[in-house]
């Protein structure tokens, strides 16, 4: 990775959105890729998102896969497992809801329970292969909230 990705892991909780403005729009969805995800931002985000996700349909999360312009979630359940697709998403090259201009957007279908159901991740690239994730609630008074994450490509498992 470069500095775009090491840039990423340092930001303050509210220099996300700003630097997620400045990058990119994506031009295509990403094809036969698989991306290793990271918890980025303040500590407390950092430390508590796996245990929360254990809570929920995304326990063990741990990337995206990407291919034939679908995208699923990748998890592994425990260290040693072998890598599971769960809760696959509709891709769509999509206005943001940070700046309004071009984002991959990752819709979680209805059926995913809560709160993936109302989950939306928007994806944009930092140019040196990893991309800066945004989640968000499509919630009244959360919509505005989101949540940083890092996508690293990876040898597909």
């Amino acid at each position: 990775m470069n500095q775009a990705s090491e840039r990423v892991r340092r930001l303050g909780w509210l220099e996300y959105p700003a630097m997620f403005a400045e990058l990119s729009s994506p031009q295509a969805i990403p094809a036969e890729v698989d991306f290793l995800a990271e918890f980025v931002g303040p500590g407390w985000l950092r430390l508590s998102a796996g245990p929360s996700l254990k809570l929920t349909a995304l326990a063990g999360w741990c990337g995206k896969r990407f291919a034939d312009g679908r995208a699923v979630n990748l998890l592994r359940p425990h260290r040693n497992a072998p890598l599971q697709a769960s809760l696959a998403m509709q891709s769509a090259l999509a206005p943001s809801t940070i700046d309004g201009r071009t984002t991959l957007r990752l819709q979680y279908p209805r059926e995913a329970g809560v709160p993936w159901r109302w989950a939306v991740d928007e994806l944009r690239p930092l140019g040196d292969g990893g991309w800066l994730g945004m989640m968000h609630l499509e919630l009244p008074l959360l919509r505005r909230l989101h949540f940083p994450f890092l996508l690293t490509p990876t040898e597909r498992a």
